[in-house]
């Protein structure tokens, strides 16, 4: 459900993009797009329809920063809604601290831990990520290849059946990293 949200209103935004005049009509077929997209998911009907009124209304009257687009306004506002809608941005603590990434098969989760990994290295901390994954043989080839790319030390067991294992040894061997991505 939440491939098919993220790839809907993926979707809506690069109509929007794709548009050479963003006018009343754009800004109409837009949350059109959202409200569909919403709705499918399973979004709340009072939600979406709170969330449309306030980009169409947003998106109409105000105008845009010196320096910003139309368009990158209404992307703007669009985010901003959502984020609303969502609860609100959250801060995450820059402290040390443990990440297990856990989810269903081709959920992103590799793909993930190398972002969180790259992010708290560019906010100073020292990452490390162990690859406990006893199921899938090239889950510690992709990882340790992404995690190569960013210069954060991977650690992995190929062949060892035992996740609890693994990880107790990857806390000894990267003992010194302030977050550990598992």
């Amino acid at each position: 459900m939440l491939d098919r949200l993220g790839s809907g209103l993926k979707d809506a935004l690069k109509k929007l993009a794709g548009k050479t005049v963003i006018d009343k009509a754009a800004v109409d077929e837009l949350v059109k797009d959202l409200q569909r997209v919403l709705l499918q998911s399973d979004v709340n009907v009072k939600l979406v329809m709170g969330l449309s009124k306030s980009i169409k209304e947003r998106s109409l009257n105000e105008e845009p920063p010196k320096g910003m687009t139309v368009r990158e306004h209404v992307l703007r506002i669009v985010y901003q809604e959502l984020v609303k809608l969502m609860g609100g941005e959250v801060e995450v603590a820059l402290g040390p601290q443990t990440i297990l990434m856990a989810g269903l098969q081709g959920s992103g989760k590799t793909t993930t831990t190398a972002k969180l990994a790259r992010y708290f290295q560019r906010k100073g901390l020292r990452a490390g990520v162990i690859c406990a994954d006893v199921f899938r043989p090239g889950a510690y080839e992709q990882i340790k290849t992404l995690c190569n790319k960013i210069n954060v030390p991977c650690y992995g067991e190929v062949g060892n059946p035992n996740a609890v294992e693994i990880v107790t040894n990857g806390m000894k061997e990267l003992g010194a990293v302030e977050v550990l991505i598992v």
